[in-house]
């Protein structure tokens, strides 16, 4: 497959996904318009911890699509409707989000941008090759991966959520130890979410870029998408996407229940 043909696969196979996840039509996903749906948990969603929350958004091609129960979207509409989305996460629009989700005994939980695979490595051949001499590389799929489960060293590959399990990882040993780890979800059953935690002693290494660039590459073989997250003020991950030949593509901001706690004091 053609590296045209595979980003074109990628691209739908994507669409496919957001329409699930943001309960939209193709036509709204590929709209310069804001968009306001009713969420519904469709069938093949991509699966996290809060399914249920009141509002999830989707910032993607300049333009936002709100996603959520009807009580909330109205209030969407009104508060930013004027918005240019590609502008969404500055501070004064999550200021207003989250004021008006707070009047719901919701917060906002975070805002995470992805990446998906339409870079170019900015690791050759031939560093490639020489660290796959200089370091045993060592695959773990299904139960292999579960002699991780508590490992505090592991935390970011793997994630170990019920509904999004961790099928897939790969490390770097040397003298038989761990320097770097990566993992993938099955977060829907086409896109595989990439997780990854260097040990500090090996920072600065390119371990990071290589073990993503072997995870990713088995992903692709499989028929999957992988993807890659962060949030914006982690540079050095951002560095490792695009070394890794990731390119931004989307941003999403969760929404959650407020604790009990500060329930009380509102």
């Amino acid at each position: 497959m053609n590296m045209t043909t595979e980003r074109k696969r990628i691209c739908e196979l994507f669409q496919e996904q957001m329409q699930k996840d943001y309960c939209c039509s193709l036509e709204q996903l590929k709209s310069t318009d804001n968009e306001y749906t009713i969420r519904v948990l469709n069938e093949g969603r991509r699966r996290f911890k809060k399914d249920d929350a009141i509002l999830k958004v989707l910032c993607i091609n300049g333009k936002c699509i709100f996603s959520g129960r009807e009580e909330i979207l109205k209030e969407c509409k009104a508060t930013f409707k004027d918005l240019n989305g590609a502008w969404m996460s500055q501070y004064k629009y999550m200021y207003w989000l989250d004021d008006l989700l707070l009047q719901h005994k919701y917060f906002l939980e975070d805002l995470h941008h992805y990446y998906l695979p339409f870079g170019q490595e900015l690791l050759s051949s031939e560093e490639m090759e020489a660290l796959s001499k200089e370091y045993e590389v060592r695959w773990y799929e299904g139960e292999e991966i579960e002699q991780f489960r508590g490992d505090e060293r592991f935390v970011h590959a793997y994630s170990f959520l019920p509904d999004a399990p961790d099928v897939l990882g790969v490390a770097v040993i040397k003298d038989g130890e761990i320097l770097g780890m990566a993992g993938a979800s099955a977060d829907s059953d086409v896109m595989w979410q990439i997780g990854i935690d260097v040990m500090p002693e090996s920072k600065g290494m390119n371990l990071g870029p290589f073990i993503i660039i072997l995870l990713k590459r088995e992903i692709l073989k499989r028929g999957k998408v992988p993807y890659y997250g962060t949030v914006e003020s982690h540079i050095q991950s951002q560095k490792v996407a695009v070394k890794s030949g990731f390119v931004p593509y989307w941003a999403e901001i969760n929404s959650a229940p407020l604790p009990a706690e500060a329930d009380e004091d509102i």
